[in-house]
């Protein structure tokens, strides 16, 4: 590659000329040369560390492929203009996609909770003799009770409720 001059000193280009066409980056047929070329940056010594520390977690071979994962995905957030409308669309769906499968679950579940319930309720009013008045004052102590267990209520809590224990 050749030699540029800035402000009357001779300097390598950067890593952003070489993504120009004219520049040498794309071969005479239009497709882009992956082909690796070395180049010499500087870091600070703190960035260096981190990034050694980050390898494992990137996915990376080497710090190179690090450095190369970084500039691709920064190269996507400048083209997007907005960190947030690079990676939002990507996070919406995937949220959507979970929240949509839970809402599912949770519905089937419920609606054969209160199935049981239903058959639970009539085989007691079919055997009970409870009036109004008693109706409503255990639909009131139940509502406490249930506040009080936080709505997680076990036939155990039921029957020392019933039974004064």
């Amino acid at each position: 590659m050749p030699l540029t001059y800035h402000s009357g000193r001779q300097s390598r280009p950067h890593f952003g000329q070489f993504l120009k066409k004219e520049n040498g980056v794309y071969g005479k047929d239009g497709i882009m040369d992956d082909k690796k070329q070395k180049y010499a940056y500087w870091l600070r010594p703190s960035l260096v560390t981190e990034m050694e520390n980050m390898l494992d977690k990137s996915n990376a071979t080497s710090k190179s492929d690090f450095v190369t994962q970084a500039v691709e995905f920064y190269i996507g957030y400048l083209r997007q203009k907005k960190c947030i409308d690079f990676i939002s669309p990507l996070l919406a769906q995937s949220i959507k996609s979970e929240i949509g499968s839970v809402e599912h679950n949770i519905s089937k579940m419920l609606f054969k909770l209160s199935v049981e319930q239903s058959i639970v309720n009539n085989l007691i009013a079919n055997q009970s003799e409870i009036d109004e008045d008693t109706m409503e004052r255990l639909r009131s102590c139940c509502a406490e009770e249930v506040a009080r267990l936080g709505g997680v209520v076990t036939f155990e809590d039921a029957y020392e409720w019933q039974h004064g224990e």
